[in-house]
């Protein structure tokens, strides 16, 4: 008939395997048995003990290697620096259990030495995994984040992580033990479902905030649209708001909720500015005139540093003009480089257009009188008439011009 793992008294399964009575220490007898065999067998448990040093030195070895292959400058990158740091903090506890494990699964050791090296083994493999598991998940932090160390909410984001990972090292090894920990997991589970629904408002700006540390919609200095017509720069990321600098000198602090929901204008992640110059000219200019337009244009354009011409086009008969559009990029994300370009842009057409004898247009009114039957009297006819000439029939236009 088997034994049971356990007696009903609770006696470690140990105990049981050697046939001990109930009550029995099992460390004795298993110390014993490990004795003997080095006893009756030391050559052997010095083959076997230099076996396993030689594992362990291989191990080291190939550790150091992996490491001076990380720290090599062709190495540099994201994922190779992760794994370089994942392999620098590779402990010597666990590159020795690992060999002694190597060890007692291919040689024929003593029960009691067997459990105590599996032992020793489980929770080395836990602690070193649960190590590189922090190692990696630091450093993506610091990989998705500016300036983590001097960020609060990164600081608290590397925390709850360090502390997830822990924890669930923790439970994995009680596990690996025998230990029940289903308990333990429901009331973890409760209790977190408590401090989610008493936090709604608190967590949910605090995870808006890790979101944004993350995924970067914007960073520390950088200018946004975060309202319609509000601008501001952002100063802090905070774990519950976001501060945010107007451009009238005003702190705005916005939840990190609302504005990770909110629809986004980053201004910080200018390359190049597109610029669009609206101007027009007298109805009057001539044809072959409007026709050089473009050119003139295109080759102020191009005289200003920073500028590059795109296009110049005639667009439409204006109200008192004819409407030019001309189109122009400056080779600079900042405002006032782009200001200052466009305003040499200006004065050079300026300039060009008073050399060219062309004239820029405004807004003009002309009135019209009309007779007693409401029928337009063209003003030449009016003067005529006034200096003693015959006058001709009025005009049966009607309406302004």
């Amino acid at each position: 008939m088997p034994l049971p793992d356990q007696s009903s008294a609770g006696l470690p399964r140990v105990a049981v395997e050697e046939g001990l009575p109930l009550g029995a220490d099992p460390v004795a007898p298993s110390v014993r048995v490990i004795g003997d065999w080095l006893s009756d067998d030391p050559g052997r448990a010095l083959v076997l003990a230099l076996i396993g040093a030689g594992i362990y030195g291989l191990l080291v070895l190939l550790r150091w290697g992996l490491r001076k292959l990380a720290a090599r400058p062709a190495a540099e990158g994201a994922w190779r620096g992760l794994l370089g740091k994942a392999v620098c903090a590779t402990r010597s506890f666990f590159l020795a259990v690992v060999a002694a494990q190597i060890v007692a699964a291919s040689a024929d050791l003593p029960a009691p030495l067997v459990r105590v090296i599996g032992f020793l083994f489980t929770v080395g493999t836990v602690i070193q995994v649960a190590i590189w598991a922090e190692t990696l998940v630091s450093g993506l932090l610091d990989l998705r984040s500016q300036r983590a160390e001097d960020d609060s909410a990164v600081n608290l984001l590397r925390t709850l992580l360090r502390v997830a990972v822990w924890l669930l090292a923790f439970l994995t090894l009680l596990a690996n033990l025998g230990v029940n920990i289903t308990g333990l997991i429901a009331g973890l589970g409760i209790g977190g479902i408590a401090i989610g629904l008493a936090a709604q408002g608190v967590l949910g700006d605090l995870f808006a905030a890790f979101s944004i540390l993350l995924d970067k919609p914007f960073r520390r200095g950088d200018t946004i649209l975060y309202e319609p017509g509000a601008i501001g720069t952002v100063e802090e990321i905070g774990m519950k708001s976001t501060r945010i600098r107007a451009l009238s000198g005003e702190l705005i602090v916005v939840s990190n909720a609302k504005l990770l929901g909110a629809t986004l204008a980053n201004y910080a992640d200018y390359r190049r500015r597109r610029v669009v110059i609206t101007f027009g000219l007298i109805y009057e200019t001539d044809v072959d005139q409007l026709a050089g337009v473009p050119a003139i244009v295109r080759g102020v354009v191009e005289a200003v540093p920073l500028a590059s011409f795109d296009r110049c086009h005639l667009i439409r008969f204006g109200a008192s003009s004819l409407d030019f559009e001309l189109v122009f990029t400056v080779d600079h994300p900042g405002l006032v480089e782009m200001m200052s370009a466009r305003e040499q842009v200006i004065l050079g057409i300026i300039r060009a257009f008073r050399t060219g004898g062309l004239h820029f247009a405004y807004p003009v009114q002309v009135g019209m009188i009309a007779g007693p039957d409401g029928l337009i009297v063209d003003p030449a006819v009016a003067a005529a008439a006034g200096a003693g000439h015959p006058r001709p029939p009025r005009s049966a236009v009607t309406g302004n011009r």
